[in-house]
Parts: structure tokens; C-alpha cells; sequence
């Protein structure tokens, strides 16, 4: 029941945005950048209609899918999820709102620096990430890591090294966002 909860409000996330594109539909141009090169530069486009309410459901299709899968897999197998995917499940909604916030910002005329914004924000996961990697569980890491670590104190070399590795990564996301 709670899984179905989660699965409903995060589908709901991904669709909210569209209120937000019916609001200022007749002030969008009919043709909407959908995908930003270097220097943030619209180089694919997309008519409104698709922009504005397709690309809200197809993340909420891919996120059902996503989560109804994990779930079910999960569930038959008996595995409990470390806080990590929890974490993750979030993911595509975050993602979803915050790019319809950039397309429509843009598209309304706003001057959004969509480079930084986005490396800000994988920065952050990246550090998210780093920092809840080496606190999984010997049988967690067994259960999603293949080829399995074959000692626990092998994983815990793993997770530890994988962890500075995103946190690293992590923080030269963040800088370059705040720099460049």
C-alpha cells in the first residue's frame, strides 16, 4: 500500500508541471527548444503542445514503469532497498520539474543558465550519492553489486573508494557550475 502511495505521488510530480504550461500556453512561441547545446544554445525543438504536455507524461509513463518494475522485482526476490534508492526513486520527478522550469523559463524569454543550473544540481547528486555509497550494507551491495564483492571488507574498499569518487566528482560539478 505505501509503495502504491509513493508510485502515485511521484507520477503526480511528474505531471504538475503541465498546470504551469496551460497557464502560459497562448504566451509560448509554437515551437519550443527542448534540448540545449554548449553555451545555452536551444539546438532541438519541439512544437508546444508536445513540449508542454508531452514530455510531463512520457516521464510519468517512464517513472511508473521505473517504479512499478523495481517494486515488483523487489518484492518477489524479497530485498530490502538501501537509503540510496530511495533517494533515487526521486529522481525523475526532480528531473522532470526542474527541466519544464528551465524550457518554460526559456521559452518565456527569461535568461537562464541552464550549464550551470544543470551542473549544479548533478553535483549535488553526485555528492548525495558519494556520501550514502559507502553506508550500504554488506547484503545490500550483494544483492545489486555483479559481479558481487567477495569479501565484506572488499565492499567496503569498494563502496568507500566509490563514494570519494562521486563526492569528488561531485564537488568539480559544483565548482564549474559556480565558476563558469
Amino acid at each position: 500500500m505505501k509503495d502504491k502511495i509513493k508510485i502515485s505521488i511521484s507520477i503526480i510530480i511528474c505531471l504538475l508541471p503541465m498546470i504551469a504550461g496551460a497557464i502560459f500556453y497562448n504566451r509560448l512561441p509554437n515551437q519550443m527548444p527542448i534540448h540545449f547545446g554548449v553555451n545555452d544554445v536551444p539546438d532541438n525543438y519541439a512544437p508546444k503542445e508536445i513540449a508542454l504536455f508531452g514530455i510531463p507524461l512520457l516521464m510519468a509513463i517512464i517513472q511508473s514503469i521505473v517504479m512499478i518494475t523495481t517494486y515488483h522485482s523487489a518484492s518477489k526476490k524479497k530485498i530490502k532497498f538501501p537509503i540510496i534508492f530511495h533517494l533515487l526513486e526521486w529522481l525523475i520527478p526532480v528531473i522532470t520539474v526542474l527541466c519544464y522550469g528551465l524550457m518554460l523559463s526559456f521559452s518565456l524569454g527569461y535568461i537562464v543558465s541552464i550549464g550551470k543550473i544543470v551542473c549544479l544540481v548533478i553535483g549535488m547528486l553526485f555528492v548525495v550519492i558519494g556520501n550514502y555509497t559507502p553506508k550500504m550494507s554488506y547484503e545490500a551491495g550483494k544483492q545489486f553489486f555483479h559481479p558481487s564483492p567477495a569479501t565484506e571488507e572488499d565492499f567496503r574498499k569498494m563502496s568507500r573508494l566509490m563514494g570519494y569518487g562521486f563526492i569528488g566528482c561531485g564537488m568539480i560539478l559544483i565548482l564549474s557550475g559556480i565558476l563558469f
